[in-house]
This record gives structure tokens, sequence and C-alpha cells, in this order.
């Protein structure tokens, strides 16, 4: 009887970790651990546009009383997992105004992208390295 109880809770735990199915145009994740005590990142999405593009979403929240200038930083790959090289991939600066919530928008150099790695720093340290890919 203990047996099967215990199995009984496996298949539930593993259950719950089962992956939820999204949208194939849309890749979207929300993120837990992606952040600082003053920087979090509350959401990242892509998606292929229709006219082959990649678009990038990023919302976050500064919770600091005060203003902060972070640094992004976009990395677009194929379907090969290849890094497409280009100028817009440079790092880049966004304001985060003390208590508000920020956005990054970014859009691919090409249609072959399709997936991203987006970087945030703040001070010079990483607050954000994650990959997103559509599948």
């Amino acid at each position: 009887m203990r047996f099967i109880g215990f199995i009984a809770f496996a298949v539930l735990l593993f259950s719950g970790c089962s992956k939820s199915v999204e949208p194939s145009d849309e890749i979207v994740k929300v993120i837990s651990s992606c952040g600082s005590s003053t920087i979090v990142v509350t959401d990242i999405k892509g998606r292929k546009k229709s006219d082959g593009f990649m678009q990038a979403q990023v919302s976050g929240e500064n919770k600091s009383n005060s203003y902060m200038l972070l640094e992004y930083q976009v990395v677009w790959f194929d379907k090969d997992g290849f890094k497409i090289e280009s100028l817009l991939s440079k790092w880049k600066t966004t304001p985060a105004y003390a208590n508000q919530p920020f956005q990054i928008n970014a859009i691919s150099p090409n249609t072959k992208a399709t997936t991203f790695r987006l970087y945030i720093k703040s001070d010079k340290e990483v607050i954000c390295d994650e990959q997103y890919s559509g599948q």
C-alpha cells in the first residue's frame, strides 16, 4: 500500500513538471531568476512577425528609489544555432526610472533569426543572461 502511495505521489510530481504547449508563432517565457534585488525582469516575449523578422520584447521594473541606466544586448541566432553577426547586436542603453516599469524592444537584423539571447547589465554587473528558443 505504501508503494502505491509513493507511485501516485511520483506521478503527480512529474506531471506538474511537464512543459505547457505554446503557440507556434510566439515565444514566451516568464523569468523568475533573471534580475537583481533592484532590477527585476518580469516577462520576455519573442515572435516571428508576418514580414519574417523576429521581434523581442522585455518587460521589467526598477524597484530601487533611484534612476538607473541599464545596458542591454540582444544576440540573434539562426535555426542551426549560429550567431547572426550584425551592427544591431551592439550594447545599447535604456533608462530605468525609480520605482517604475521599463520595456526593451528589439527587431532581428534579418529574417533568418529564430532565437535570441538577452543580456542586461547595470553598473557593469550582468543581471540577465537568458536564451530563448521557438520550440
